[in-house]
């Protein structure tokens, strides 16, 4: 964070203390991957049921880990109003800042399906029920298309970036 006035320290511009009061954080968040629990076999996403049956124990596999680096680049403003009133005009402080969120745009996995510990693929058209569910269909091309799509789940991955741009006032 740059200071002002005579405790300024940054570059000067056309004799502007440009940065005066302006200051950048950043914050890094990582994390190890959550537990989840194998299934023994795969389940289509059709169906609607939610197990088939425990893999090994309880909550014994793992997501990958997540990281995140957020960013805010903020500037304070001291703003005067009205009259003066002996030697002090009154006052507010006004805060102007950029946040993003995500600033890296990690592609973060926070849910997989339990039997391919994937976040795109249930691992069910590969079993034999699978096969038998794409050759009875009327147009297998056109099931396993469709399949692939229902199979698209933006909850299985966490917030991209999102960018902010805001104003606080303190008076």
């Amino acid at each position: 964070r740059y200071g002002d006035g005579k405790d300024y320290n940054g570059p000067v511009w056309f004799d502007k203390q440009f940065f005066a009061n302006m200051g950048l954080n950043l914050i890094a968040n990582l994390g190890s991957g959550t537990p989840y629990s194998n299934t023994k076999r795969a389940v289509s996403v059709l169906d609607g049921r939610s197990s088939g049956g425990l893999a090994g124990t309880l909550n014994g596999a793992r997501l990958p880990s997540l990281f995140t680096l957020n960013a805010q680049l903020d500037k304070n403003i001291t703003l005067k109003f009205g009259k003066e009133e002996g030697d002090k005009r009154k006052t507010a402080n006004m805060n102007i800042y950029l946040l993003v969120n995500n600033l890296l745009n990690t592609k973060n996995v926070v849910r997989v399906y339990p039997y391919s510990g994937s976040a795109e693929d249930d691992g069910y058209l590969v079993t034999p029920e699978g096969q038998q569910a794409i050759e009875g269909a009327p147009s297998p091309e056109a099931y396993e298309d469709l399949y692939a799509l229902r199979l698209i789940n933006p909850y299985n991955y966490g917030q991209g970036r999102t960018i902010s741009l805001g104003v606080k006032v303190d008076f």
